[in-house]
């Protein structure tokens, strides 16, 4: 079922195109980004879960251990306080390799889908497992799960 809120591939390209357009003009990639992290974000998770809702971790099943006996431990405890639903795939590097593909001319509805498939993943970890996520250098892990696997967090 569409929604109005769920990004399409043309409004991806579209806004590909705009932080090209506002990289020429000097403004640093930060802020040029930012729309296009949110857009491809909105977009994995509806193709992911079905909707494009703010994250809270009750709405993911892929749990660390962890992040399991942290719960068991503060059932009444707001989970923020110790509890963080983390994208496998950071939303920066997942619009980067958009915007890679897009400049490539190889943007399809395909691709995009396999992407999503392979590259959106969110996990709800603990802040220490974050902290060790955050040690890590992204880009040398091809997928969530070794990223992870790297960090010692398990499932």
């Amino acid at each position: 079922m569409a929604t109005k809120n769920a990004p399409t591939l043309l409004q991806i390209k579209m806004t590909c195109r705009h932080v090209i357009e506002l990289r020429k003009t000097g403004m640093t990639e930060n802020i040029a980004i930012r729309l296009l992290e949110q857009l491809t974000n909105m977009y994995g998770k509806f193709r992911v879960l079905g909707h494009v809702s703010p994250d809270h971790a009750d709405q993911f099943d892929h749990w660390s251990k962890a992040a399991r006996k942290a719960k068991a431990a503060n059932l009444k405890g707001k989970y923020g306080l110790y509890l963080r639903v983390e994208h496998g795939t950071p939303r920066r590097d997942f619009a980067r390799e958009v915007l890679a593909t897009y400049k490539k001319g190889k943007l399809t509805k395909g691709w995009m889908d396999r992407h999503c498939k392979r590259k959106w993943k969110i996990a709800v970890i603990t802040h220490d497992e974050d902290l060790r996520l955050n040690k890590l250098k992204r880009e040398t892990y091809s997928s969530p799960d070794k990223r992870w696997a790297a960090a010692k967090i398990e499932f």
